[in-house]
């Protein structure tokens, strides 16, 4: 219970700083706008701390989850409403009711492109951050090879089994995982590569073939069978696998085309050779790897842009079938807001036991996440929400006068219930997710 109101502290502390910078973006418009801010707080609550400055008290409020903005206006509204005014007439000066139609459209779009904004600077740092990755010598192997492994018809003949994949132009493969992530890059591009083969280089080209995911190039990785992380006391890291149910075993692949689930293996250990048995085809260890300290990209920015937009279009897909109450589609990218504060606080302290920069890495990505749905949600076009208002102005700027105020009570009315009911259907997912869980 204590390691998971840990995990759920640091997540909501997360989640509550993006909501805080968002607030802020409201916060810098207003005042960029002339409009004045009574209140910015970090946090919600009781007030514990304020300090007054011009026309603006800042507090640190009890519960350390978001804060609010509280622009000036109030009474300008609450007069109108009592003189039952069709308009707003004179106002305060720095009243929100005072400014234009542009301007307030400008406040309330200040929130979401900040965390727009964030979420790219978020990703782009994470993408510059160094962390270890696994690192395989890029041996290839065409897998009609292993056609029993791979049931796949792909043929790439100018492919030889043990090329070792030096280049493609002037990108030079440090491994195999390089060289994969240049080929999903370059998915359905026929690609010149150089390689390495019996000692010579050859000129060859990789020729894309329509799969069930999209394309692929009919090569895979041919990794030496030595053992990594083991559990089992009957193997120990660098042991390597000499024979399996009598066959001659030299890669990983020669041990999946065995179409057994019982059978004997042969170890090599210091020189000395140990019988092992596999039972039910379970391998009780993980294969050897090396590993390589890089960044996720030599473009930081480039990747943090179109990592946006792709989480942007998964997020809105799923937002539409939250919306719709397909609940089931919704899970696959949404979760509710305690769910999600528990992820996380977890990930990013596992990610934290691993060293500094996976965990720090770990947690801007969960937060670019974090900061991209609140944009999203605040978009949609329900009164309160930073969409409605946004809606509200541009309806304003087009008829060339305010709503009544009337009128602008009644839509944050129903706003507020709309909200109400996001937010049940939000914890919904929290319900489905603890107690229904398969």
């Amino acid at each position: 219970m204590l390691i998971y109101i840990l995990y759920l502290l640091i997540g909501l502390i997360g989640i509550g700083f993006v909501l805080f910078l968002h607030e802020l973006g409201h916060f810098t418009a207003a005042r960029l706008m002339k409009v004045d801010v009574e209140v910015l707080s970090y946090g919600m609550g009781p007030k514990l701390i304020s300090i007054y400055g011009r026309n603006t008290e800042y507090r640190l409020s009890a519960i350390p989850f978001g804060g609010y903005c509280r622009m000036k206006g109030s009474l300008d509204l609450m007069k109108a409403l009592k003189d039952d005014a069709r308009s707003m007439g004179a106002t305060e000066a720095g009243s929100y009711f005072g400014t234009t139609a542009a301007s307030r459209f400008i406040i309330y779009l200040a929130g979401p492109l900040t965390n727009f904004i964030l979420a790219i600077i978020l990703l782009s740092v994470s993408a510059a951050i160094p962390v270890d990755r696994l690192s395989d010598p890029a041996l290839v192997t065409p897998v009609s090879e292993y056609r029993s492994v791979f049931n796949s018809p792909i043929e790439q003949s100018t492919i030889g089994k043990g090329d070792r994949l030096i280049s493609s132009g002037s990108r030079i493969f440090l491994d195999w995982q390089d060289a994969e992530g240049f080929l999903s890059a370059h998915s359905g591009e026929v690609i010149p590569v150089t390689l390495e083969r019996d000692g010579s280089t050859v000129e060859t080209v990789l020729i894309p073939y329509p799969s069930d995911t999209g394309y692929a190039y009919g090569i895979t990785n041919l990794q030496e069978s030595v053992v990594g992380r083991s559990a089992s006391p009957d193997f120990l890291p660098g042991d390597r696998i000499i024979k399996a149910d009598g066959r001659e075993i030299e890669y990983t692949l020669d041990l999946y085309a065995i179409d057994k689930e019982d059978f004997t293996l042969e170890v090599e250990r210091n020189g000395e050779i140990l019988e092992r048995s596999i039972e039910g085809g379970v391998l009780p260890f993980a294969w050897e790897s090396g590993l390589r300290r890089s960044s996720e990209s030599p473009h930081p920015i480039v990747y943090g842009i179109t990592r946006s937009a792709g989480m942007s279009a998964a997020m809105l897909k799923a937002m539409g079938a939250f919306l719709t109450l397909h609940l089931e589609d919704a899970l696959t990218v949404l979760t509710g807001p305690v769910k999600a504060a528990e992820s996380i606080g977890g990930i990013t302290v596992l990610a934290f036991s691993t060293d500094a920069y996976s965990g720090f890495r770990t947690l801007l990505m969960l937060l670019s996440m974090v900061s991209l749905s609140i944009a999203l949600g605040n978009l949609l076009p329900i009164p309160t929400f930073d969409g409605g208002q946004m809606l509200i102005a541009a309806i304003e700027a087009l008829r060339r006068k305010h709503l009544s105020p009337r009128t602008y009570v009644i839509l944050q009315i129903i706003g507020m219930i709309a909200a109400l009911l996001i937010m049940v259907m939000m914890y919904s997912l929290d319900v489905k997710a603890y107690l229904f869980a398969e």
